[in-house]
């Protein structure tokens, strides 16, 4: 008889995807509910996954009290083990239910602009994982920024194989998928245009973004691509689910993987470049730590996190787009696939469960 796991995030079930892929890998093994804010976006469904959506109604403190009072009131039904993707206030569940095991899972550090808000961030989430038994961080590079304790698991970012179409490289059809939120994303659409205006006569080119801000973003990019003259060769589509994105992957050959080189994003694992080489597609990636880790001159371009160097990047692709190998990019990139990743995490869980 399956063991009963329960996952608490605050996304909702769906558009966060690594705890999507746990879901989907884990279901074979474990009576899996999952617990999330609802936001009023598509409910996306899951065979085998039970969803208990939280109403994020009223104000800041009163729908976090609700998700926590919630979730404490289903943690009594019994699970064998219990997951929460790290948030502010998570060890509160912990404390009241000490006997019960749980591992936390860190994904990320602050991402915040200001140093103070980053440092308060990482500090209470370094404080807040000291009474949980396990915990789960997404890469080396972070827990020892961090400071996590020994006791931390490395689970490491992954993806599906969104795509299995082999590409051709006839045309240049970029694709960029992910948040808009403080990703300088102007910078790629300002190095873009240049690129578009020189080559345009050349070779056919594009140039799809798909995703969203918390702000204006989306509405700023826009605007841009009307001042520079490239609506024809640029789409924004705003956020789509990430059950609906393959076929962006099938018509597209190009991954923009264009992250700040910042203190706080360097040490974070990209998940869209392992979607793109997932997919067979070189990837045009800023030159961060963990980038560096697995591109090279076979599989795409590494840049620095400018506009000239995004140009730059573009106009090498070209240049190297009759020696990239679709078929075998996808190959030599299994190693990252959430398939083989969650199911070590399913070996980590029954370990922990059965740990006196």
């Amino acid at each position: 008889m399956k063991k009963k796991l329960v996952i608490i995030n605050q996304s909702q079930f769906g558009y966060h995807s690594d705890t999507y892929y746990y879901c989907k890998y884990l279901r074979s093994s474990f009576n899996i509910t999952y617990i999330c804010w609802d936001y009023s976006k598509k409910k996306i469904k899951l065979r085998g996954i039970t969803v208990i959506y939280i109403s994020r109604s009223g104000n800041l403190v009163v729908r976090n009290l609700r998700f926590i009072f919630q979730v404490i009131k289903e943690l009594k039904k019994g699970y064998h083990f219990h997951f929460i993707k790290y948030f502010r206030g998570c060890s509160i569940i912990k404390l009241i239910y000490m006997k019960k095991k749980f591992i936390v899972d860190i994904r990320s550090g602050s991402i915040k602009n200001k140093k103070i808000d980053r440092f308060m961030y990482d500090f209470l989430m370094k404080m807040e994982t000291k009474p949980f038994e396990y915990v789960s961080v997404i890469s080396k590079s972070l827990a020892q920024k961090n400071d996590l304790p020994q006791k931390t698991y490395i689970l490491p970012l992954g993806a599906d194989i969104i795509s299995t179409s082999k590409k051709n490289f006839d045309s240049i059809k970029l694709l960029y998928v992910g948040t808009l939120e403080n990703r300088n994303i102007a910078d790629t659409i300002i190095g873009f245009s240049k690129f578009y205006h020189e080559y345009k006569e050349k070779i056919n080119i594009l140039y799809t973004i798909v995703g969203s801000g918390h702000r204006t973003e989306e509405k700023e990019l826009k605007e841009l691509v009307q001042s520079e003259k490239i609506g024809a060769a640029v789409e924004i589509k705003g956020q789509i689910p990430h059950d609906e994105i393959h076929c962006f992957f099938d018509s597209n050959n190009i991954g923009v993987s264009y992250i700040p080189k910042t203190e706080y994003f360097n040490l974070q694992p990209p998940t869209k470049t392992f979607e793109y080489l997932l997919s067979g597609m070189p990837v045009i990636a800023t030159d961060t730590l963990e980038n560096k880790a697995v591109i090279h001159n076979g599989n795409g371009i590494l840049i620095n996190d400018t506009s000239d160097s995004f140009y730059n990047g573009l106009v090498q692709i070209y240049e190297n787009k009759n020696k990239y190998d679709s078929n075998s990019i996808r190959s030599a990139s299994m190693g990252y696939t959430w398939k083989k990743i969650v199911r070590d995490l399913n070996l980590k869980i029954h370990f922990f469960m059965n740990e006196t």
